[in-house]
Order: C-alpha cells, then sequence, then structure tokens
C-alpha cells in the first residue's frame, strides 16, 4: 500500500466549505501520480510521446464523511488487480479524526496511442505494481 498525505486547500472545497465531491477524484490523481513515481514508473514528462496511455474508463466512489478546509488527508492507495491490459487502484482516504471519509477506486486499460485499441501492459510496469 502506498499513502500520500497532504492539506485540504480552498480550491478543493464548496460554498459550504467542505470538500467538493468531484475533488475526490483530483486529490486521488495526485496521489496515483506520485506512487507511479514510488514505484519506479512515473508519468512521462511529455505525455504527447508516450506510446502507450493509461486512461481511467471505470471510476467510482463512496463519501462517508466531511473533509473540511485545512484539514490534513491521508490517501491510502492499493493495488486491487492486475489483467493483461488493464490495473484497478483502490483509494481510501482518511480524515485527521481516524475516520475514512471516502472510497474511491479506478480501473485504467492501456491503450496503444497509435491505433487507439487496448494493448497488453508493459511488463516493467506490470512487475511494478505487483510489487507495489
Amino acid at each position: 500500500m502506498h499513502t500520500f498525505e497532504t492539506t485540504i486547500r480552498l480550491q478543493h472545497t464548496d460554498g459550504a466549505g467542505v470538500v467538493f465531491f468531484a475533488r475526490f477524484f483530483e486529490l486521488a490523481h495526485v496521489a496515483y501520480e506520485d506512487f507511479l513515481e514510488t514505484i519506479g514508473e512515473p508519468l512521462p514528462a511529455d505525455l504527447a510521446a508516450a506510446p502507450i496511455l493509461y486512461p481511467i474508463v471505470h471510476a467510482e466512489s463512496d463519501y462517508r464523511a466531511m473533509l473540511r478546509l485545512g484539514d490534513r488527508l491521508r490517501i491510502e492507495l492499493a493495488v486491487e488487480a492486475i489483467k493483461s491490459r488493464s490495473f484497478e487502484l483502490a483509494y481510501r482516504f482518511v480524515a485527521p479524526s481516524g475516520d475514512e471519509a471516502a472510497l474511491l477506486k479506478t480501473v485504467h486499460v492501456a491503450v496503444d496511442k497509435q491505433t487507439g485499441r487496448s494493448t497488453r501492459l508493459p511488463e516493467a510496469l506490470s512487475a511494478a505494481l505487483q510489487s507495489a
């Protein structure tokens, strides 16, 4: 499991001062990028030159507790499944109280950028995900 910590900023909140639901996915993506760096598979600096992309083809979420401006947040990211052409990640958002604030899941599919069709996960990425 990978742990990422951050602070809830003004841009994450709505008019009531709580995290706007869509921002949970934004925060999850920041944790995802940090995770990729940690496992030695960072997003390429030039995505336009990358031969394979990993778009999210499914996302789901459950919200359990409010997070507010200034809260320190812990995101626990775990690899849930690795298949030949896709992988699934689970995110657990933990509030300062230790309560579970949200659960998110994302499914990423390897897509050959040139053909636009799904392709096998590169062996290096698959191995890095398995070791995480």
